[in-house]
């Protein structure tokens, strides 16, 4: 009897975090997963699907292209909003 053992290379899902003209998107492969409006917030759902394949023993990795547009903070007049 002849027998061979074939070893498996472990696949690494990727995920790439992109700024678009709507927010951040978070993919896998042609797979939109989420779409959000600040860059942390893709970073928070990556971070939490990793640890969920990686207590499934699978490996993972992330890209990021883009970054987070600086603004001067948001202020909004008061006389805008009051109704005289």
């Amino acid at each position: 009897m002849l027998t061979s053992c074939v070893a498996k290379r472990a696949t690494t899902t990727t995920f790439v975090v992109e700024h678009t003209n709507y927010g951040w998107s978070v993919w896998v492969g042609t797979e939109r997963m989420g779409l959000f409006v600040t860059q942390r917030q893709a970073l928070d759902d990556v971070k939490k699907r990793r640890a969920e394949l990686a207590a499934k023993g699978k490996r993972s990795s992330v890209v990021v292209t883009g970054s987070e547009p600086v603004t001067a903070g948001r202020r909004f007049s008061h006389t805008y909003w009051s109704r005289r």
